[in-house]
């Protein structure tokens, strides 16, 4: 049984909000930029999907619109599923998202006013996952996030910093999460018989 975890990472920048002050909102109805639309439709023609069962998907306006080419491709519907949202970043007051970003990758517990640790949202994740594989699909595609997705592979993998002081992430001595900006994440997860996580592979393209 396969679940495969993605994330198009190319969104459109050039936008301005005058008045949407909502960071969870705006994150929600950013778009993807025209080459993420590109990178969408070049992502539905993996090898790797084919055979896929069921097609779920995060809110986001991103996650939704790099699932719509998948789901056409194999005429599959795009199950929305809440849980699979981007980490909650809460209240930055004079914080950065940047230091935030930081200060997490430091200590997974840490977490601002309404938002979620990286622990909490692994756990999240873990929770949907293990649901969802109870229904017996043997391949399944979630479109989410990078922070979703690290989240989760925290929870599994073998955390440490690089010399910079930058989150390393290593599962059986394969490094699976660095911070290095990807345009497109792909994490492959492997569940035995007993339904129990046995591997976590890096697809690159």
């Amino acid at each position: 049984m396969e679940v495969i975890l993605v994330s198009n990472n190319l969104f459109e920048n050039n936008l301005k909000y005058n008045d949407l002050k909502d960071i969870e909102l705006k994150k929600i109805t950013r778009p993807l930029s025209a080459s993420g639309e590109n990178l969408a439709l070049s992502i539905s023609l993996l090898d790797i999907f084919s055979g896929v069962d069921s097609i779920y998907s995060s809110v986001a306006s991103s996650s939704l619109g790099t699932a719509k080419y998948l789901a056409e491709r194999y005429d599959k519907r795009i199950i929305v599923e809440d849980d699979f949202n981007d980490a909650k970043i809460g209240t930055l007051g004079t914080k950065s998202l940047k230091m935030v970003k930081f200060m997490q990758n430091h200590d997974f517990n840490i977490k601002l006013t309404g938002g979620e640790s990286l622990n909490e949202v692994g756990n999240r994740i873990n929770r949907i996952i293990n649901k969802i594989i109870d229904l017996g699909d043997d391949k399944i595609v979630v479109f989410t996030h990078r922070r979703t997705i690290l989240g989760y592979l925290v929870k599994y993998g073998k955390s440490g910093y690089n010399l910079d002081d930058n989150l390393i992430v290593e599962y059986h001595d394969k490094v699976i999460y660095n911070e290095t900006e990807k345009d497109v994440d792909i994490v492959r997860l492997t569940f035995g018989n007993d339904k129990k996580l046995t591997n976590i592979e890096i697809i690159d393209i």
